[in-house]
């Protein structure tokens, strides 16, 4: 029996839900889990799959986890990691690391931890997404810095692209806080800075690698897509709402959007004869849901794997768990990429014929509500978002990371 760490960035929906999807898996072989994190936002759902989660010091704040969300946007250079602040997180993991004596640590984007599992001399385990991985960076041709198409924007993120990889193998840069916290912890980050951001293991938790060969780093393992897939049923209104004579189309937009983006969106699709059912209620006011349609029904979260055979098209951001999870659906998908990596997921999504991306500014002119009839009419797109379906239902990408950490840790009490 292997003892694990489960360590997420638990503001972010959806590496918490990869994280808890793999602990489930490992959880049904037996083995032991923890996780601990810095942020409540999305800490109800790690102790619903009924696990313990260590609130860790000092708690990252809603407006904290809010300005890391827009870093990871591009729309902020401003992160809250101070010398204090990461200070405090090495200590804290370093604490809990010997006291609960764990054999493998596995993260998502938390960085504190690349100093404190070394520290601890643990193995890191880091499950994350192929989209900007160091294969990824490595390999890159095209990096989609600018939104939509056309000429221009191609060519502008090829040259972004192109100059990604060149830079990849030799930016050494850390932030100054990262390099005296490893300092004072006697740990050394590897160079160059893709490197020191690799795990022991990366376990790249996404189906493009697995549809095509796609190039790895020289940690990469691929496991396949890991995405929420929560216990629960549906709310009672769905069932009706995907017998009844309009089609159903689902919108999700994850935990990195906004009430402006979600307002805009579900007035757009409330403009068409479709029935909608929206996870977004965190986004909106009471007011918000007032406004809408009566065929707009709005909840804040359900388990929306259970709604694969039932929708007929979906709306939704480009996180990877949201894009996996509409892969597994069955129903094409209209996508909005609100950075690089999500506009990537969405852009292979469409190399494989079963979205439409759209931007921001198509969404002001007035341009969803004719994609959307796209994808309800068009047989194209339908039948290959089928066939994906059928290559996801092939794949356990959680248990398979549940095996590859259940090794490592065999490995260790070994050596």
């Amino acid at each position: 029996m292997a003892r694990v760490l489960f360590a997420p960035e638990t503001f972010n929906l959806g590496e918490t839900s990869r994280g808890i999807e793999v602990a489930r898996a490992m959880r049904a072989d037996g083995h032991e889990i923890r996780f601990c994190g810095y942020s409540r936002r999305f800490g109800d759902h790690v102790r619903s799959a009924g696990f313990e989660l260590d609130l860790l010091d000092p708690p990252l704040s809603e407006a904290e986890a809010d300005r890391l969300i827009a870093v990871d946007q591009g729309r902020s250079v401003r992160h809250p990691f101070t010398l204090d602040m990461l200070r405090q997180r090495v200590a804290s993991e370093v604490e809990l690391i010997a006291d609960w004596g764990p054999e493998v640590v596995v993260i998502g984007s938390t960085f504190s931890m690349l100093v404190s599992a070394r520290a601890a001399g643990v193995p890191l385990v880091y499950v994350k997404p192929y989209a900007m991985s160091r294969g990824h960076l490595m390999s890159m041709t095209h990096f989609p810095v600018l939104p939509g198409g056309g000429r221009l924007v191609e060519a502008a993120n090829g040259v972004a692209g192109r100059a990604i990889r060149g830079m990849a193998a030799r930016v050494s840069y850390l932030p100054r806080a990262f390099r005296v916290v490893a300092r004072e912890h006697g740990v050394v980050l590897p160079s160059p800075t893709v490197a020191a951001l690799d795990g022991d293991l990366n376990l790249i938790a996404s189906l493009p690698p697995l549809l095509e060969p796609l190039p790895l780093g020289p940690r990469d393992d691929v496991v396949g897509p890991v995405y929420a897939r929560p216990e629960g049923e549906l709310p009672p209104e769905v069932g009706p709402l995907a017998e009844g004579e309009r089609p159903l189309v689902h919108v999700g937009m994850g935990s990195s959007a906004n009430r402006d983006l979600v307002r805009r969106v579900l007035a757009e699709v409330g403009r068409l004869d479709v029935a909608v059912i929206a996870t977004v209620g965190r986004y909106l006011t009471g007011a918000d849901r007032a406004e809408l349609p009566d065929h707009v029904h709005v909840v804040d979260h359900l388990p929306a794997h259970r709604l694969a055979g039932l929708i007929d098209a979906s709306v939704i951001h480009g996180g990877e768990g949201t894009v996996q999870t509409a892969c597994a659906s069955g129903a094409p998908f209209a996508g909005i990429g609100l950075q690089p990596e999500q506009r990537w997921n969405i852009r292979e999504a469409e190399r494989s014929g079963h979205a439409i991306g759209f931007t921001m500014r198509a969404l002001r002119r007035g341009a969803l509500p004719a994609i959307v009839t796209r994808l309800l009419q068009d047989p194209v797109l339908q039948e290959r978002a089928l066939d994906v379906r059928r290559q996801v239902a092939t794949l356990d990408g959680a248990g398979v990371a549940a095996r590859r950490i259940a090794a490592l840790s065999e490995e260790r009490r070994r050596a």
